[in-house]
């Protein structure tokens, strides 16, 4: 009976070891299961109210850089171009996605954004009547659109310039290059010639780098984004931007794809060894991050992802990916990517501020460059196990190409550069108390796998003992019998047969 209990021990205890670890081999697909479910976007569910309108806010800083040698340089007194920085000037970006709908049959959601941005006096480090010098961006535009066109076509685009009193510098107040906008005759007339064709552009007959995205719908496109609900590592993943699914230059080719995500929601189990694909609508295009470092935000484990020479390659060193951002068939150096299809035509192009990571070919170009990591790189810092972004900054740099053409009177005798013209960064930031709450919820993560480990060795314990008692058991019993004392039984002539003695009587009474 006892052996039989011991039997019945070592088996529940084995039974509660194999449970415990099988429950933390899997506790971390299970705990997944529940953040995946947490974080599901449904007309009901909780993350998509948060998505939709979000409680946080973004920071905007916008530095602008004025030219003080304008005049020196056209006239070639001066051999480059001297630019210092003005700001920054900070806005806070309040978001809301509008116009949603959900795909159920292919597990999408299309959307527009629309955001609303606030001036921040106090973090501000300039007035915005500050005055500001640099080129103009409007008639730049007008003049780089006739290039490739024929000799017609560029007197006619020279002629409407004079006429609009055009020149190739413009100095104006901070405030109306940043949202408010200064009027420009040559966009209203363009504006009225686009409306017999039903198309609205939206400038309102003015130019400013940021006034259109204030308030308006239309300034980011449509989204279509995929959900995650039949395969998780796609929540998050934009699957087109206003009705394509890669860029118009790339039609046929592996670049310029739109998948990527849209930098609010990330699916979860990030990984090291993949590299994180943000799709920005300014920039018209996917930009890629790659792993930096491991990082402690408030006593949380995160992963920072950095941009690197590859985020705005222009095609230089990964064709593959990024040769649709030259543009037809003019290539430059690394560091800066073409914006000019995405930015209406505009000789626009992208890099880090100051050029950073760029060519020096670029900072050769201008005075006044002074790259600096700290300052200018741009970085994403997310929990793998939530995909949850604790920290993010995006930093980018608009250059406008001045050169000479040939056919534009305006243009005939300028030189040639690569001009900074703004540089902005979008920041955001967890606050303290959220992570905290995001570290607490983790705890439970970390408790739930330790804990179906205890649960396998406290199982483990009691099966091992069970044994070790089972073997003690039966050792004792075995010795026990061997030092029991033998009996002898003496063989008899007694017709009644064999008799054993009686111990401790020597005599037997008759």
């Amino acid at each position: 009976m006892p052996c039989s209990k011991i039997y019945c021990v070592t088996v529940v205890g084995a039974v509660v070891a194999v449970a415990g670890a099988i429950f933390a081999l899997f506790w971390g697909d299970i705990f997944d299961a529940v953040i995946v479910k947490e974080k599901s976007l449904t007309p009901t569910s909780k993350a998509f109210k948060l998505w939709k309108r979000p409680p946080f806010q973004a920071q905007w800083q916008m530095t602008l850089f004025n030219c003080t040698n304008a005049v020196d340089f056209l006239e070639n007194r001066a051999r480059r171009p001297k630019v210092v920085e003005v700001g920054p000037y900070t806005f806070t970006e309040s978001s809301e996605k509008i116009e949603v709908r959900f795909n159920t049959k292919n597990s999408t959601v299309s959307f527009r954004k629309r955001t609303m941005f606030a001036w921040d006096e106090d973090q501000s480090q300039a007035l915005p009547e500050e005055p500001i010098t640099n080129l103009n961006m409007v008639a730049l535009a007008a003049a780089n659109r006739g290039r490739y066109s024929g000799y017609t076509m560029q007197r006619g685009i020279s002629f409407t310039l004079f006429s609009f009193g055009q020149k190739v510098f413009v100095t104006k107040t901070a405030a109306e290059l940043l949202f408010d906008g200064y009027p420009e005759p040559l966009i209203k007339g363009l504006e009225d010639v686009m409306s017999f064709i039903g198309e609205d552009m939206g400038l309102d007959g003015r130019f400013s780098w940021f006034h259109t995205l204030n308030g308006t719908k239309k300034a980011y496109g449509y989204f279509n984004m995929d959900t995650g609900s039949d395969d998780s590592s796609q929540y998050g993943l934009v699957r087109a931007w206003n009705y394509r699914l890669q860029s118009t230059n790339a039609d046929g080719t592996a670049c310029g794809k739109y998948q990527g995500f849209t930098g609010e929601l990330f699916p979860t189990k990030i990984r090291k060894d993949r590299v994180l694909r943000i799709f920005t609508p300014e920039a018209c295009r996917v930009l890629t991050f790659e792993f930096e470092q491991e990082v402690d935000v408030y006593g949380v484990r995160a992963f920072r992802f950095v941009g690197t020479a590859r985020t705005l390659d222009n095609g230089s060193a990964y064709p593959a990916e990024t040769g649709c951002y030259t543009a037809g068939s003019e290539s430059f150096p690394a560091g800066v990517m073409n914006l000019t299809e995405c930015r209406m035509g505009a000789p626009a192009f992208a890099s880090f501020p100051h050029f950073y990571l760029a060519d020096p070919f670029y900072r050769g170009q201008v005075e006044g460059m002074r790259p600096d990591r700290e300052r200018h790189q741009s970085f994403f810092v997310v929990e793998p196990i939530s995909g949850i972004v604790l920290n993010a900054t995006i930093a980018i740099q608009i250059n406008a190409l001045l050169r000479p053409s040939s056919n534009v009177a305006l243009y005939q005798d300028s030189p040639t550069a690569y001009v900074p013209m703004i540089w902005f960064s979008k920041r955001f930031q967890l606050a303290e108390e959220d992570v905290l709450k995001l570290k607490a919820q983790l705890q439970v993560s970390e408790l739930g796998y330790f804990g179906g480990f205890a649960v396998a060795a406290a199982g483990a314990l009691i099966a091992l003992a069970s044994v070790v008692m089972g073997l003690i058991f039966k050792n004792t019993l075995r010795r026990q019998q061997k030092e029991r004392p033998t009996t002898l039984v003496v063989p008899s002539k007694d017709p009644r047969g064999d008799y054993q003695p009686v111990e401790g009587q020597d005599k037997i009474k008759v």
